[in-house]
């Protein structure tokens, strides 16, 4: 009995074939045309999205692994590429709105990956050292695909330059914030240390005033010679003549004022510091790229001091130690900060190759064009069955 049924069924899917075949056979100009369509169409987009040349970069950012793992959320922020894309007026270029889509999380695990000084094997080999390995990463291995060579290459420049500029970035907005404080909390600590010394000089002038009056009273003890005294040290003081000890406070005032002036002088420059840092920190870095920001914190720069006589030493050594900040960040994030190898310009396409593509679609689009084929004599057919039962029924009721 099952013998009988399969062979039945492979009776009726034979006949279906064979159906189809006739079809098919009828209707060839519509098959191939839909078939030739389909394949093309398949062809285009196969080769369009899994056929691409793809360009790699090095970018050299020697930096410590604690600063990459602070801003690592920055660099997979659009509204930061944005901003940076805004500032270079790169907006609406086809490269740049691809890269936008590419923003975002996990691109630090996929186009753009960290480079460490030790691989995986070269662990093994230093697990025995003692002393502590280099907690810094390299730089960046940028990789990115584009429908040409150019196009590949462009990208992977692109992605190089909103690095650099993020780091300089955030580097700025970390030094000006960090700087901020600590000149704020040297002022508190300066003007402690200015009342401790003022009061210090008041009470070594009481001292010198009380021991001139002692010197009045005994003319006669001035007549000592030092020689015939043993100390002359802070307990022991005390047994100098009168004329000795008012030559030892008058020393002391000397130091003390000495010290004050000192403690003023760095008054007066941790005041232009913190006129420049409090400035600093209403630059507003919402709006701002990397580059730009650095340009405005120059001219807040020339802006602040630019009625201060620069031959003083004091306001010159604070300027001067503003200006180096910002060379050293130019220097280590745009200068140094490079691609040393790359981006790279493809000569081939990366994917499966043309053949098995053109194989895969002949294949599809014969499918494809068999089921529209064979659906609408499905169609047709149950459109006449429909006309003819109307025209019999019309038939019978006449």
């Amino acid at each position: 009995m099952g013998q009988k049924e399969e062979f039945g069924q492979a009776i009726h899917w034979s006949s279906v074939a064979k159906s189809i075949v006739r079809w098919i056979s009828a209707n060839r100009r519509p098959f191939l045309l839909t078939m030739a369509l389909a394949s093309v169409a398949l062809f285009a987009l196969m080769s369009h999205f899994l056929r691409h040349y793809q360009s790699e970069g090095f970018l050299r950012a020697s930096r410590p692994l604690t600063d990459f793992n602070a801003q690592r959320t920055t660099f997979e922020d659009k509204e930061s590429f944005q901003r940076f894309l805004r500032a270079n007026k790169l907006t609406n270029t086809p490269n740049a709105v691809y890269l936008v889509h590419a923003i975002g999380s996990g691109l630090m695990q996929r186009q753009v990956k960290v480079v460490l000084p030790y691989t995986k094997d070269d662990l093994r080999f230093l697990a025995d050292l003692k002393s502590p390995l280099d907690s810094n990463i390299l730089g960046f291995s940028v990789t990115f695909a584009g429908a040409t060579p150019d196009d590949a290459a462009a990208r992977v420049r692109l992605m190089g330059d909103y690095l650099k500029d993020t780091m300089l970035r955030q580097d700025l907005l970390d030094n000006i914030h960090q700087r901020a404080g600590e000149v704020r909390a040297e002022k508190q600590k300066l003007d402690n240390k200015l009342i401790a010394k003022r009061v210090e000089l008041e009470e070594a002038a009481r001292k010198l005033s009380a021991l001139k009056e002692i010197a009045a009273k005994y003319p006669e003890a001035s007549r000592y010679e030092s020689r015939q005294l043993l100390s002359s040290d802070t307990d022991g003081a005390r047994y100098l003549s009168p004329v000795m000890q008012l030559v030892g406070v008058e020393s002391n005032i000397v130091d003390i004022r000495n010290e004050l002036a000192s403690l003023e002088r760095d008054e007066a420059q941790n005041d232009l510091r913190l006129t420049f840092y409090t400035g600093a920190e209403k630059l507003n870095p919402s709006v701002k790229s990397g580059k730009e920001l650095l340009d405005d914190f120059r001219s807040l720069r020339a802006e602040t001091f630019r009625n201060v006589n620069l031959d003083d030493d004091r306001a010159r050594e604070v300027v001067n130690k503003i200006d180096l900040l910002a060379e050293t960040l130019q220097t280590r994030d745009l200068m140094n900060t490079r691609f040393v190898s790359g981006p790279s310009v493809p000569d081939r396409r990366t994917g499966p190759g043309s053949a098995l593509i053109l194989v895969f679609s002949v294949v599809f689009g014969g499918s494809f064009a068999t089921v529209v084929v064979a659906l609408l004599g499905w169609m047709q057919a149950r459109k006449g069955k429909r006309s003819v039962g109307g025209i019999a029924e019309h038939g019978v009721q006449l």
